[in-house]
């Protein structure tokens, strides 16, 4: 296994991120069910929001966090975004919901791993939030998908 830095593991997120927004918008071009529309044009909101959450959490950090290394390879992000194979024009919301919570669940996994292997109080802390910040925004893209019986 490879080290990687703090800003490394940052940069990686918010790449993962953004295709996977870059994912969603590209099959709302493809969609023709206004359900299946609205709820990709949200998940492709929520991944836009934790890609721009990223980039300024890494502009705010300090350099001895930024600089911390762990061990941590990145993986291809077409690997980590492997059930998005599945996606087509067709796909229902329910199937859209659970690829977008497998993506949450692997970051919020990824962010327990290095806050268990952090070593000071800055990187643990920034760690945490991150979990934080990916728990609440898997809930809001649970509260969307149970909303989107009422579209």
């Amino acid at each position: 296994m490879s080290y990687s830095t703090v800003k490394d593991i940052l940069d990686y997120s918010r790449r993962l991120h953004e295709h996977a927004r870059n994912l969603y918008e590209q099959l709302r071009d493809e969609t023709q069910r206004e359900r299946v529309d609205m709820m990709l044009h949200l998940l492709a909101e929520h991944e836009n929001t934790l890609a721009e959450a990223m980039a300024r959490i890494e502009e705010d950090l300090s350099g001895p966090v930024l600089t911390e290394w762990h061990q941590f390879e990145p993986g291809s992000i077409s690997e980590a975004l492997a059930d998005c194979r599945e996606m087509h024009p067709d796909v229902s919301v329910d199937e859209l919901v659970r690829i977008a919570l497998k993506i949450d669940d692997y970051m919020i996994g990824l962010y327990r791993q290095m806050l268990s292997e952090s070593t000071n109080d800055a990187s643990r802390a920034l760690f945490e939030s991150l979990v934080q910040l990916e728990q609440t925004e898997k809930m809001r893209t649970v509260r969307a998908a149970l909303s989107a019986n009422d579209w």
